[in-house]
């Protein structure tokens, strides 16, 4: 499997205290049978994640030797978390945060509350410099509920990705049925653990829900998502 979107970083958000719980968390991705794990801290000023790239790499080979002289066998990838806001253009292209490895994929997040920037505008900001967004964990904003509205993103070329936690019912039953209705209807690209030191991996378990809700093909369409190693 391939997980996109995980606080493992060490001492740079909420995700991991130091290297030791990071290499923990690696050991448990592992378990649940991922591969590849791209480390995407956040990046949101009104929270104080600030942690620019030129760090993250630093903090991230620390990270990367550790994992080799454990002798792990995982591929990791340094991306950023990105709360979109009107500098986000300008920060990716001052190098302040990146992409998801060497690939041209964005992974960004809104307001978990209400809707304080216009998604659309976002998504055509980032298109128009040859930026492909992925909206991380959508289920969590109590304003996208409209199935049309998902298929608007996707047409204008958003990607969309769910957290596991949504399909095992971490979130609630309501949540879990609406994630299950957007895989029927084709719009969701990539589901991820958004593991941090106090939210586990569940990606076997909702590898399993997909399977027996729908196919094998399809769990692997979500959660063997190459395009972002391409």
């Amino acid at each position: 499997m391939i997980d996109i979107h995980t606080h493992l970083l060490p001492f740079v958000d909420d995700g991991s205290p130091n290297i030791e719980t990071s290499i923990e968390l690696i050991k448990d991705e592992i378990k649940q049978g991922v591969t590849d794990i791209f480390v995407t801290p956040h990046y949101f000023k009104h929270r104080g994640y600030l942690s620019p790239v030129v760090e993250n790499v630093k903090i991230f080979y620390k990270l990367l030797e550790e994992v080799n002289n454990q002798n792990l066998e995982v591929n990791l990838y340094l991306g950023t978390e990105i709360y979109y806001n009107r500098h986000t253009v300008r920060d990716l292209e001052a190098g302040l945060t990146k992409t998801l490895g060497d690939s041209s994929y964005v992974l960004i997040e809104f307001s978990l509350y209400e809707e304080d920037e216009d998604i659309p505008e976002a998504i055509n900001n980032l298109t128009a410099k040859g930026y492909i967004p992925i909206i991380a964990h959508p289920e969590r904003y109590p304003y996208l509920i409209d199935i049309k509205y998902y298929t608007y993103l996707r047409r204008m070329g958003a990607k969309i990705q769910i957290n596991a936690s949504a399909l095992i019912g971490d979130y609630g039953r309501k949540i879990k049925k609406f994630v299950l209705k957007l895989i029927k209807n084709n719009l969701v690209d990539f589901v991820a653990s958004d593991i941090h030191d106090f939210r586990m991996s569940n990606l076997k378990k909702a590898y399993e829900v997909v399977e027996s809700s729908f196919s094998k093909v399809k769990a692997e369409e979500l959660f063997n998502n190459k395009t972002v190693l391409n």
